[in-house]
């Protein structure tokens, strides 16, 4: 390959290998040599720089982060480069007057008798023994969920919302339950944590403009008595809120930061030489930045967090930020350590100086997984770009969990490729198994087919080294879902058709493919239910083009892992299901043998929750539920209904010829109400024209076009007793606050018994 780019050594920094406690004054060299990886470009190098550090001084870290970024500022800010891909004290949760643990006439001490998985469901996790934070959550007596900026509490024996408590103004929220104890995590767009820290010390910093309102994690601690849920705490921290698990009642929460934020640029104003003043400037900035500018703050306050903080601070301790050896992206990934039962605050903070975007983690060990910075300079050359996508590295960081007060950050290594989602990573008996795609995802004429393979890691003196691997899975095909399971696993890819692997993991040192089944379509989620079933929920597919034609279950036979076996599949054709997107709106009902997860066709405008019977190797639909209301005349106007043939009489491809083809319009005459249930009217004034010359419209009558109104996408189902619930937001939008919907239905017959509107 000749000479593709002007750099000498274009740095594509992959954070892997080791940590190092380095000396005061900075950075050390990893034990047993950091080592380089060198992708070759003919005259050129690539080089793929694996350490990281950590600075026992704040100067020297402060020095350190202005060298990096001076380095890469420009007229318009930080040159944002290729970036492919996204301790506290335990204490016993407390009441105003400092009583530790449950009252004996509490819910949670009421609740103590009903067992997860046997009276209730609880959230579809990854890993049995760590909870994730969900959008609904419930401990068999009380269901919590969000809706339209509230915190809802249903009691499910009524069927009856019994309490409720006024959120942040925040987005996303998710939800961890612990007793009479939740944590509800949250992103909100409000200024700059530092802003409220310097605003409540009278700074005059405080008045200087905030910069762009970039997201905020709010985390807010809130203690229910019986129904009556009160916020007790809330932190907020700089950055975006990433993802949440929760071992033995501590909560692990990652977030991710960009400095440039609210970073101080000034821009280029036209003229000769603007750009370089701004970039001259820009540079003076960065020269003269503090430790404020670069890493997140945070704040506690007490109530529902608008009060004058009680603590607050950069959000890390200097000797718990780990810095990679090369630059490694524009971003700060933080892991927070939270009692849900307890008091929040900033002591248990570890970060890293790279963008994380993919969290897993076991009852020992959390691993973020962070994706690779390019050099703006290599985007603008096509075979570099493409070289640099064929050998992709992705890093791997691991914190350990063991210690209540703090996630300590223990090891990176780095595997070739990407990864698909957090199912591609599992830990095993001290090893960690991943799989990866490598070669370019968007290969042509010109590229490497993609192609998958298992790499098994083992933390060694600070790194997390190959020890075994095996590949060449899914020869030109892309992983659309993961499961391991103890000692196997199972990996589906798809172009065409799903070919369904089996692995035999038993031997760290040499993982081996060991069976493969081709179908039609693919598996987007797998849920193993027992030693010799695996469910897999996806999409039908063509077998001649790969064109998606519906939702598919399948339920296939791994007793023999040479010889897997389909045995069964139930298809819903034209039906979507983001089962592979949101693995927690899967549910697995095992003293029923019942899967539930929702369906929806926007074209035709239902969407509904499906039950299935899986048992005896086949399965059987037991039926459907809705969030319509049979209350309302769907489709009902007091307007004339014009028919779609009128199309005909009107001049073809006008406006109102489309609006008669593709959707229901309706005549009006002034007093007549212009809506019809279930849809959304607006008036057409543009046509009435035309339409009255065609005939279309008579006398003094308004035409109205309508298109049907949102859906109740059902997104999540639990079962709490002999009941099914099943939660649904408009349009399945779980990332605004909009107000939800819970149904309550007969488990055996999925009759409705209870329609809640969440206000």
């Amino acid at each position: 390959m000749g000479k593709t780019v002007t750099m000498t050594r274009i740095a594509v920094i992959v954070i892997a290998v080791s940590l190092v406690a380095a000396a005061c004054g900075g950075s050390s060299d990893p034990p047993g040599g950091g080592g380089e990886a060198v992708i070759d470009l003919g005259d050129d190098e690539i080089v793929l720089t694996a350490a990281l550090s950590t600075f026992d001084e704040c100067d020297s870290l402060l020095g350190h982060l202005r060298s990096e970024y001076a380095e890469r500022v420009g007229p318009w800010g930080f040159e944002s480069g290729g970036w492919y891909g996204p301790g506290i004290p335990m204490v016993e949760a407390m009441d105003d007057a400092g009583a530790g643990g449950p009252d004996p006439g509490s819910a949670e001490a009421a609740g103590a008798s009903l067992v997860e998985g046997v009276d209730y469901s609880g959230t579809n996790v990854q890993e049995a023994g760590v909870d994730e934070a969900d959008l609904v959550k419930t401990d068999g007596r009380r269901i919590f969920a969000v809706s339209n900026g509230l915190l809802l509490v249903v009691d499910a024996a009524s069927r009856q919302i019994e309490g409720s408590a006024r959120l942040g103004a925040g987005y996303a929220a998710e939800l961890l339950l612990n007793g009479d104890n939740l944590l509800v995590i949250m992103n909100e767009n409000s200024p700059p944590v530092r802003i409220a820290l310097e605003s409540a010390a009278g700074s005059a910093a405080a008045d200087q403009p905030a910069g762009y309102d970039g997201p905020v994690t709010v985390v807010q601690r809130v203690r229910v008595d019986g129904y009556t849920p009160r916020v007790v705490e809330t932190l907020r921290m700089d950055g975006a809120y990433v993802s949440t698990r929760s071992v033995d009642g501590v909560a692990r929460v990652v977030t991710r930061h960009d400095p440039s934020w609210s970073f101080p640029f000034v821009y280029p104003q036209g003229g000769s030489g603007s750009e370089e003043a701004a970039e001259e400037a820009n540079r003076a900035a960065v020269l003269a930045s503090e430790l404020e500018d670069w890493l997140p703050s945070y704040t506690v306050v007490g109530g529902a967090g608008f009060d004058p903080p009680s603590e607050g601070g950069l959000l890390p301790a200097c000797g718990n930020v780990y810095v990679p050896s090369e630059f490694a992206g524009f971003g700060v990934t933080t892991v927070m350590s939270l009692p849900v039962s307890g008091l929040l605050g900033g002591d248990g903070a570890v970060s890293v100086m790279a963008p994380g975007d993919t969290v897993y983690a076991s009852p020992r060990s959390l691993y973020v997984a962070t994706s690779a910075w390019i050099a703006p300079e290599i985007l603008e050359d096509e075979a570099a770009r493409r070289q640099v996508a064929e050998d992709w590295q992705t890093a791997v960081h691991r914190f350990d969990l063991t210690d209540p007060a703090r996630a300590a950050y223990t090891a990176s290594g780095s595997v070739p490729g990407r990864i698909h989602n957090q199912f591609s990573l599992s830990e095993h008996d001290g090893h960690l198994r991943v799989v990866t795609t490598t070669g370019d995802l968007w290969w042509g004429q010109d590229g490497v087919e993609p192609s998958s393979q298992v790499r098994v890691l083992r933390e060694t003196d600070g790194r997390l080294v190959e020890v075994g691997a095996v590949g060449d899975i899914g020869q030109g095909e892309q992983v659309q879902s993961v499961r391991f399971a103890g000692t196997v696993g199972y990996v589906v890819t798809f172009r065409q058709v799903d070919p369904f692997y089996t692995l035999d993991l038993a031997d760290p040192e040499n993982p081996a493919i060991v069976g493969e089944l081709k179908i039609p379509g693919f598996s987007s989620y797998l849920h193993p239910i027992g030693d010799d079933l695996v469910l897999g929920v996806g999409f039908d597919a063509d077998e001649s083009t790969g064109a998606t034609t519906g939702s598919k279950v399948s339920l296939f036979d791994v007793s023999d892992l040479a010889n897997p076996q389909e045995l069964a599949v139930w298809i819903a054709p034209d039906a979507w299901n983001d089962t592979g997107w949101d693995h927690r709106a899967f549910l697995w009902w095992e003293p029923a043998r019942i899967a539930v997860f929702g369906i929806a066709n926007w074209a035709y405008r239902w969407a509904e929750a499906v039950a299935l019977r899986v048992e005896g190797g086949s399965i059987s639909e037991i039926g459907r539920i809705d969030h319509t209301d049979p209350s309302e005349d769907y489709g009902s106007t007091d307007c004339r209904k014009l028919d779609p043939n009128t199309a005909a009489t009107v001049e073809q491809e006008s406006d109102l010829w489309y609006a008669l083809t593709a959707l229901n319009v309706i005549a009006c005459e002034p007093g007549e109400s212009p809506a019809m249930v279930g849809f959304e009217c607006w008036p057409m004034d543009w046509v009435q024209d035309e339409a009255r010359s065609s005939g279309v419209a008579t006398g003094n009558e308004t035409l109205f076009p309508c298109r049907p109104g949102s859906l109740d996408i059902i997104v999540r189902s639990m079962v709490i007793g002999d009941e099914l619930w099943t939660l649904s937001y408009s349009n399945g939008n779980t990332w605004e606050s909009t107000a939800g919907k819970l149904a309550a239905s007969d488990l055996a017959t999925l009759e409705r018994i209870a329609l809640i509107e969440l206000f």
